[in-house]
């Protein structure tokens, strides 16, 4: 048996141990992490998962519009079947979704979607390049669309083109999959990506489209063939008004994965189960072996064509590129022997030695051919030897018996501030490490290797890291900095990237949490100063400059010491209703708040993110009574109403048990929460029987998987509309009509009109209810322009000596948006059956 030995030098992770179980998130792994890791994928696993790469040069590239886009049973069997590369093009972080797993909203969910996706990329070992570049970027997840060019002209058509543009061109896919269609009933953000799809398979070509990129370095690239779904996407959501274009391929796979015995739509599911935010990741029992796909544009071929095979006239192996014509007779003879190669090591993948020793000869013979590679062919093959250079090394050093840990020892980093990144090399005594160097990303440099790591410095000026990763590559080289190791094997160098276990992170010099980080001051209450708490790391109190608005005042109330303090936030005597923003300064520059959040799944994540905190001032008259609220931990509604000034108990599962709304007026139920609390819906006869006796259950949306049942939740029958496309009004300004303009819910205690559906963000609502029972009353119509009116948004019913209204306005939503409508309109929601006065 070949002895290890061990040394250390400077860096990272290998990329398919960092690709499957140590993601680069998190500290340095701990003892247990690596038994995990070692454990979860043993070597003949991941070298055979390797040596599957070797066996095409094809790239395919799906273009969808938000995380979890991409159809990624077809996907895994295009990976391990085919040999493809994966790469997925998302254009959003997905920031407008829905989370159901946690309180992020907003940018800081578009960080945990992006993250999601990195790892579901990784499952399915693919590239992934986003085309939203950052927190304020314009093409971001606005929630939900109808109208696929409305869609693009919100983002900025140009902006949308011009960034898949890059993507083509960066990746040259020899096919690009659409994961959605462009048909009526489909969400317009799917739809867009896919009218953006032609647009760009139109220009991406022409060198005289987007010139900088050329400049830049980028090629042109002619897409060969675009894909679409044969198959309909209705279902819960989702509802096709015309059929799916027909098949002209099928893309086919084995019942089973020979390595795992998984089929290939629970290999996707390994993938699709990162997406837990959107409630992602089911088992598939029965095995799917073919997917119908249309071949809707070609420039090689003809569109609409019949085919056998997704490569057909693609360069998909090292054995056809050496046909070529004008392909040196040497280059063509190295690939041709690479190729059989290829074919061996995988068949003798239970022998490291052995492919060890062809995957060298494979190693020696791309590196001729691309030396001996004419430049007239360079365009349309470079790039394909190139990442079969770099599959082959990774595959090279696993079979070689290299294990490879890199890591820093130290926690995030400031502008001006130093840390020493650490590797550490197990390997066999043939196999001599010649070189390890840090690659980083401009602003952060890393010295000459010594006996202790690279020591990597961080510049005074040196731009904060964007937790917003442009892009992932399986193969390594990610992040703000990696380790770039050179190994020499059997007399080939192999040049391995390496990312860290825990990834460099470039942090502002000093940071604010400022709490609360929104406030309301509603002004048909009294007034009062709003206490403040700011707390400053790597600075002091003194460094900080609210920089308010005339009239309004911050003044520390003596609480106040080096590094936090108190403050009273004081309005202008004249406020109405008014908007402002506080936006501190610290150190003199904009001020950031730093969002840890950690998650199994994705691990830990650092977010800075501008403080920003909104202020505003509503008129909403506050009913008596005692109100009561059941969170399913998916929405802050009990937040606001207590910053209204809502006198509110919120219920835990021993306060429902022990039966504590059966003393409240009103209970609100939280999105979501039939689904989320168990303790609710064991309660929920009891609650039948509180509001039959006079108590006033509010319910907010609710999906229909969310525990929501037709005949059992509501006080009578409702049932929520499916596919809920049909049921949801995304015009956050379509005009809304009161059909029982003196109804109390309209009226007490606060008169709701026109003013009040103002200034709503994103939408107006969804989930509608689509059928209801005799005792309901609809209150509310409103449509998206060109459709008939929905009335199912706000309902209520008297149910004996009680009330249950359900509504499917997105107030939750709004209340975050500080929308002063939804303030009004859930004060009224919250007033008993019966009034106090």
């Amino acid at each position: 048996m070949t002895r290890l030995t061990r040394r250390t030098f400077i860096a990272s992770v290998p990329p398919l141990l960092a690709a499957t179980q140590i993601p680069a998130w998190a500290a340095p792994a701990s003892n247990l992490e690596l038994i995990a890791a070692q454990k979860g994928e043993p070597a003949i696993v991941k070298l055979y998962r390797q040596l599957e790469r070797l066996t095409s040069t094809m790239t395919l590239m799906t273009t969808g519009a938000h995380p979890d886009d991409e159809p990624s049973g077809m996907l895994a069997a295009l990976r391990h079947v085919y040999g493809i590369h994966p790469v997925l093009y998302c254009i959003t972080r997905g920031e407008g979704g829905q989370n159901a797993i946690g309180p992020e909203r907003g940018s800081v969910l578009g960080v945990l979607r992006t993250r999601e996706m990195t790892e579901a990329s990784r499952a399915l070992d693919a590239s992934l390049a986003f085309g939203s570049q950052g927190h304020h970027d314009h093409m971001h997840d606005f929630g939900f669309s109808k109208d696929p060019n409305a869609t693009i002209d919100r983002w900025g058509r140009d902006r949308v083109v011009e960034r898949m543009t890059w993507a083509v061109r960066q990746y040259k896919p020899d096919a690009i999959m659409n994961c959605f269609l462009d048909v009526g009933g489909q969400h317009g953000h799917h739809r867009a990506a896919n009218v953006a799809t032609f647009i760009v398979a139109d220009l991406s070509g022409d060198e005289t489209q987007f010139p900088e990129q050329i400049a830049a370095g980028l090629k042109p690239w002619t897409v060969p063939k675009i894909y679409q779904p044969a198959w309909g996407g209705g279902g819960g959501v989702y509802d096709d008004e015309t059929p799916p274009p027909p098949t002209t391929l099928v893309v086919k796979a084995p019942e089973r994965d020979p390595i795992s015995g998984a089929t290939f739509p629970q290999m996707g599911e390994w993938s699709r189960s990162c997406h837990l935010t959107q409630g992602m990741g089911n088992w598939r029992p029965d095995p799917q072996t073919e997917w119908p796909i249309n071949l809707s544009w070609a420039s090689i071929g003809e569109a609409g064509a019949a085919e056998n095979d997704i490569r057909e006239g693609i360069l998909a192996t090292l054995g056809q590129i050496a046909e070529v014509d004008g392909m040196p007779a040497g280059a063509a003879d190295a690939l041709r022997n690479a190729q059989g190669l290829i074919d061996d090591a995988l068949d003798d993948y239970g022998d490291p030695v052995g492919v060890t020793e062809k995957l060298v000869e494979i190693a020696k013979a791309l590196a001729e051919a691309r030396k001996t590679l004419p430049v007239e062919l360079e365009d349309n093959i470079a790039h394909r030897l190139d990442r079969k250079i770099k599959e082959t090394d990774l595959a090279l050093a696993t079979a070689a018996g290299m294990h490879i840990r890199a890591y820093s020892d130290g926690g995030d980093l400031h502008p001006g501030d130093e840390i020493v990144v650490k590797t550490i090399v197990d390997a066999p005594d043939a196999v001599s490490i010649s070189k390890v160097e840090v690659i980083a990303r401009e602003g952060i440099s890393g010295a000459e290797a010594t006996a202790d790591g690279v020591t990597v410095t961080v510049a005074d000026d040196a731009a904060l890291t964007n937790p917003l990763n442009e892009q992932f590559d399986p193969l390594g080289g990610n992040g703000d900095a990696f380790v770039r190791l050179t190994a020499e094997i059997d007399g080939h160098e192999a040049v391995i990237d390496v990312d860290l276990e825990d990834a460099l992170r470039v942090l502002p010099q000093a940071s604010l949490e400022l709490t609360p980080d929104a406030v309301v001051f509603n002004t048909q209450a009294e007034i009062a100063p709003v206490e403040m708490t700011a707390v400053v790391a790597g600075g002091t109190i003194a460094d900080l400059d609210f920089d308010l608005p005339a009239g309004w005042t911050m003044s520390a109330n003596g609480d106040t010491g080096i590094e936090a303090g108190t403050f009273d936030l004081t309005p202008p005597t004249d406020l109405g209703t008014t908007r402002i923003t506080i936006a501190p300064k610290l150190l003199g520059s904009q001020a950031y708040a730093i969002n840890v959040f950690t998650y199994p799944h994705i691990g830990r994540s650092v977010v800075p993110t501008e403080v920003a905190v909104p202020v505003q001032s509503v008129e909403a008259i506050i009913p008596e009574g005692k109100i009561g609220y059941i969170g399913g931990g998916n929405d802050n509604v009990a937040v606001w109403l207590k910053r209204l000034g809502v006198d509110l108990k919120e219920l835990t599962p021993a306060d429902m048990e022990a039966g504590a709304y059966r003393d409240l007026d009103t209970l609100v139920v939280g999105i979501f929460s039939f689904g989320r609390r168990q303790d609710l819906v064991a309660a929920l006869r009891g609650v039948h029987e509180w509001v039959n006796k006079g108590g006033h259950l509010v319910t907010l949306y609710h999906r229909p998987s969310d525990g929501w049942d037709s005949e059992t939740v509501p006080l009578a029958y409702l049932k929520i509309g499916t596919p809920s496309i049909r049921y949801r009004v995304t015009d956050a300004e379509a005009k809304v009509e009161a059909l029982v303009p003196d109804h109390p819910l309209l009226t007490y205690p606060n008169t709701i009109g026109e003013e009040d559906w103002a200034g709503w963000d994103k939408e107006r609502g969804l989930y509608f209810a689509s059928e209801w029972g005799e005792a309901y009353v609809p209150l509310l119509a409103m449509s998206d322009p060109g459709e008939e009116p929905l009335t199912g948004s706000l309902l209520s019913a008297e149910i004996g000596e009680g009330r249950h209204t359900h509504t499917s306005l997105v107030l939750h939503h709004q209340l975050d948006k500080l929308t002063p409508g939804a303030f009004r309109i859930m004060a009224n929601l919250i007033q008993p059956a019966k009034r106090k006065d």
